[in-house]
């Protein structure tokens, strides 16, 4: 008799994805367990199973989409290129995910916030950025091992960026109409290039 398959990854997935459509509906005080029971169309008792709160489903959903971001931005860069090269198609990589994700973002600044007062979702999100730093450091290192970047703090540059990329995000988020998600984030890039490169490299579209 042939075993059965594992289905649990199957109805995490079918979990996650209620309960995103939940918060996004209701926000995360008014959303209730039985409201992702009901979106879900599973038992209370298989929800249960597999998180046992609405913060275990949060810390969930954060960690599912920054993997997804951060596979896809890995997949797309490669230590061959140069180092502002590298940097360029970060950034394009990043701007395509936020794309995917646009119309979670009042539920990711739900979350964010949440995050100041939660210790829990506020690991998560530490994770995220520790995956972030992950990519940008090596590239940094790159560029000044092979002197096309002049020597840096890596890791503090590293932060600067994502400080940088953050704040062109929270930007766009309260003036969606004034602010050109894509070209500006490029132009941070180009800015922060100015402070990184050895020569007179001001673009990296030149």
């Amino acid at each position: 008799m042939a075993p059965k398959p594992d289905v649990s990854e199957e109805r995490k997935d079918q979990i996650l994805e209620a309960a995103t459509r939940v918060f996004t509906q209701r926000g995360f005080d008014d959303a209730r367990m039985d409201d992702i029971v009901a979106e879900s169309g599973l038992s209370k008792g298989a929800i249960y199973w597999y998180f046992d709160s609405k913060e275990a489903i949060i810390v969930a959903i954060l960690d599912r989409i920054f993997y997804w971001e951060t596979a896809h931005i890995q997949k797309n860069i490669s230590s061959d290129l140069g180092a502002a090269k590298q940097l360029e198609l970060f950034v394009q990589a990043s701007i395509e995910e936020m794309h995917k994700i646009e119309p979670l973002m009042p539920l990711f600044f739900d979350f964010w916030t949440r995050s100041l007062r939660n210790p829990t979702i506020n690991q998560a999100i530490k994770r995220y950025y520790q995956l972030f730093l992950e990519i940008i450091e090596p590239i940094i290192q790159q560029g000044i091992s092979t002197g096309e970047f002049r020597p840096v703090d890596v890791k503090q540059s590293a932060m600067t960026i994502g400080a940088a990329l953050e704040g062109t995000i929270l930007m766009w988020a309260y003036f969606p109409k004034i602010i050109d998600f894509d070209k500006q984030f490029r132009i941070t890039l180009d800015i922060l290039l100015q402070g990184l490169v050895a020569n007179e490299l001001t673009s990296v579209r030149d």
